[in-house]
């Protein structure tokens, strides 16, 4: 039976949803996602980079992956505010306990950045900063196996 190596990046949403709702009261999304987006302020997702090889080490499931938060407000204190205690909550000994359990490994919070978005008819604010992250791919059995094969001859 052949195993195969993969990650599933629905994790990653969820922790970091449940965290951040948890945490701070803070509705998560996903950057580029279908639907409107909730009043602000709200968190939004996104995975800018979702596997960077670690070859020195022993064990070639685990990698790291990039991903963005950012904090959209209609008030630029709100967003930096928010955005710096996102920031911190990441790095928390709760959240270090949530990520073991999930496979996580925060490895670097970067600098946090504005990010100005222009609308419609209003100017928004946002603030944020990129998480590099190191992750293990799990094995798993495809789901068709193949047991016998028949040869025919003519």
């Amino acid at each position: 039976m052949m195993m195969v190596t993969s990650y599933d990046y629905s994790v990653l949403y969820k922790v970091f949803s449940r965290l951040l709702k948890n945490e701070l009261t803070l509705t998560m999304i996903d950057l580029n996602g279908n639907g409107r987006p909730p009043e602000p302020p709200f968190v939004a997702f996104d995975i800018i980079n979702p596997k960077i090889p670690n070859n020195y080490l022993e064990d070639d499931r685990v990698f790291e992956a990039v991903v963005s938060f950012t904090i959209y407000s209609k008030n630029k204190l709100e967003a930096m505010n928010l955005c710096n205690q996102v920031r911190a909550t990441l790095r928390t000994t709760s959240a270090d306990v949530i990520y073991a359990k999930n496979g996580i490994s925060l490895v670097e919070t970067m600098a946090i950045e504005p990010r100005f978005v222009t609308e419609t008819n209003n100017y928004a604010y946002m603030y944020g900063f990129d998480a590099r992250l190191r992750l293990v791919e799990v094995e798993s059995t495809p789901d068709i196996e193949i047991t016998e094969i028949k040869i025919k001859e003519n």
